[in-house]
């Protein structure tokens, strides 16, 4: 019993919270772990994604607009931890993503307690390794 009380109150923990819920919901099952500021950080996100400016930047880049293809399959990801660096209330994760191997890469999480609950508290862009999204033509 005392295990999984620990667990629960785990960075750990809130990181697989956090995957489940974005397999579920996307987006927007992300948000629930969020902070105020991890919020703002989110929505900045999303801003540059559809910002024609910023967009271009990133199709020339990348070959697409990567980091609205990478919030419109955040539900389709493979999510796993592969590194957590604890600390008592401030914790850093490296969190690894996969979508049927054409879109491959990392991304820094800084998650804190609030409340203690471990809620992520800011989110770095996303480290593509891969990005081989066929692109869709628009109707």
């Amino acid at each position: 019993m005392g295990l999984k009380i620990f667990e629960s109150f785990s960075p750990e923990y809130a990181l697989d919270s956090a995957y489940q819920d974005m397999n579920e919901s996307g987006v927007d099952g992300l948000k629930k772990h969020l902070t105020k500021n991890a919020l703002k950080n989110l929505e900045s996100f999303e801003s540059i994604s559809k910002a024609p400016g910023i967009s271009q930047l990133t199709d020339a880049l990348l070959g697409g607009n990567a980091v609205s293809v990478f919030l419109d399959k955040l539900s389709e990801c493979k999510w796993t931890t592969k590194e957590v660096l604890k600390g008592s209330e401030t914790s850093k994760a490296i969190v690894g993503f996969n979508y049927n191997d054409m879109m491959i890469g990392t991304m820094e999480m800084k998650l804190i307690k609030e409340d203690k609950i471990w809620k992520i508290d800011g989110l770095e862009m996303p480290k593509f390794e891969k990005f081989d999204i066929p692109e869709t033509s628009e109707e």
